[in-house]
């Protein structure tokens, strides 16, 4: 290296820290200020916008009122003791149905049948549940014995002999 290669190189280094240092000072400059926000500043925007703001007593204060309110809640919603006469009664006793699926049945077909015999409560709910479940496809043709207290799941195994 010689003498001209050394100053050219230092002359590159030189101008390279200038124009970094004149574009950083400038993009800083361009960049935009945030605004200062206040405590009362950010309670009148919040209140503004639909919030409520409370002070620490304040919300301590509301947290234990409803603590409150939660205990004695349950204590006056106590249900009394029913007569064992009318417990008995409550047991309902599951209803039995034989399903015949015969060939061509859609799952709506089948959701209908269910549904007419009281064995499920909602006949869309249960045809979209074969459908997102892919049971639809798997079907079968045959008898099978249901109860009202089965849910679709259990329905669904049944009918596609998926035990």
């Amino acid at each position: 290296m010689n003498k001209r290669t050394i100053q050219a190189f230092a002359f590159g280094i030189l101008f390279s820290s200038i124009t970094l240092y004149a574009g950083t000072s400038v993009i800083a400059d361009k960049e935009p200020k945030q605004p200062e926000v206040t405590v009362s500043g950010a309670k009148k925007l919040l209140e503004t916008k639909g919030y409520k703001v409370l002070s620490n007593s304040e919300f301590t204060k509301l947290s234990e009122n409803k603590a409150d309110a939660k205990e004695a809640k349950p204590k006056a919603e106590a249900p009394a003791e029913k007569p064992k006469e009318e417990v008995k009664e409550e047991v309902k006793e599951d209803k039995k149905f034989t399903l015949v699926i015969a060939g061509g049945m859609s799952p709506g077909d089948v959701a209908v049948m269910l549904k007419s015999q009281g064995i499920i409560d909602d006949e869309k709910k249960f045809e979209r549940f074969l459908i997102d479940k892919g049971y639809h496809t798997k079907v079968q043709i045959g008898r099978y014995e249901l109860t009202s207290g089965m849910d679709y799941h259990q329905i669904a195994k049944i009918i596609t002999k998926n035990r």
